[in-house]
């Protein structure tokens, strides 16, 4: 991953730099917080084809920098949830906001922007519903 940069005393990965500055991400940490929380929105339906959907995985930052780097999760996660639709979003972001816990310390939720039969067929082989959500598994204990 690449290194911090900081601005106003608070560091930040040269992707969210980047990302923030390009008004990509907007920052709405309370006051008070002990990290920074960045917000981007999701895609709007108009940017998702009708053959699409979008999915949500929670990561952390090695998991995302590996991501960032090859263009692929890397192999090294034994299960990589994924959760679709506006619901899976709010799913996902309750392991940013301590409402759900998991030992891979997510730090962010990505998006994803896949084939709806893709996601279809993952469904089919293995799923589970929580919280108002459905998710399924990528990797090899999925």
């Amino acid at each position: 991953m690449s290194s911090s940069s900081s601005s106003k005393g608070v560091k930040l990965l040269a992707h969210e730099r980047a990302l923030l500055d390009e008004g990509q991400l907007s920052n709405v940490t309370h006051q008070g917080a002990s990290s920074v929380w960045l917000h981007a929105e999701s895609s709007s339906s108009s940017e998702v084809p009708e053959t699409h959907t979008r999915v949500y995985r929670p990561m952390g930052d090695e998991e995302l920098g590996f991501l960032l780097q090859h263009g692929q999760l890397p192999p090294t996660q034994p299960y990589q949830a994924i959760i679709e639709g506006d619901n899976g979003r709010v799913y996902a972001e309750k392991y940013l906001n301590g409402k759900k816990w998991v030992d891979t310390h997510p730090t962010t939720v990505v998006e994803f922007v896949v084939p709806k039969q893709m996601v279809a067929d993952l469904f089919k082989n293995q799923s589970k519903a929580e919280d108002g959500a459905v998710s399924t598994g990528l990797g090899h204990k999925a």
